[in-house]
Parts: C-alpha cells; structure tokens; sequence
C-alpha cells in the first residue's frame, strides 16, 4: 500500500503546487500522513523532494504526466 502511497504523493506534488509547497516544506508531516515504509520516507527525502524543488510553477498539465512517471521511476515505483 504504500508505494501507492508514495506515488500518490508525487503525482500531487506535480500537478498542485500548493501541495508541493507542503511536500517540499514539511515532508515530515506528509510522511507522518501516509503509510510510507522507512526506506520510502527516505526516497522521499533525498530524491524526490529536491526535485520538486526544481520543477518549474506550474508544470504544464500536457508535461504532468512526464514529470510524474520521472519521479516514479527515481522512486522505483515506476507503473
């Protein structure tokens, strides 16, 4: 369940900004939210949340689904 999870995350941090801010900015909380396993949390952590950090604002809704399958993969939660 949790990798669904993860990808969840992700795919939310993509296509709201706003939700990013709070993935970006308080990823403790997020992770705190979710059914994350250590290792994912980690995932999170170290990889994913500094490339929210670099996504542009707002990420086009036809380039969404590119970023989103990007992260999965770094995440190794690919579809």
């Amino acid at each position: 369940m949790s990798r669904e999870a993860l990808r969840e995350i992700i795919d939310k941090a993509v296509a709201d900004y706003g939700y990013r801010l709070a993935v970006m900015w308080g990823p403790e909380d997020v992770i705190a939210m979710s059914d994350l396993s250590p290792e994912e949390s980690e995932v999170l952590l170290s990889a994913i949340v500094p490339e929210l950090k670099g996504l542009p604002d707002p990420v086009e809704p036809s380039d969404r689904p590119t970023v989103q399958r990007r992260l999965a993969e770094m995440a190794s939660i690919g579809d």
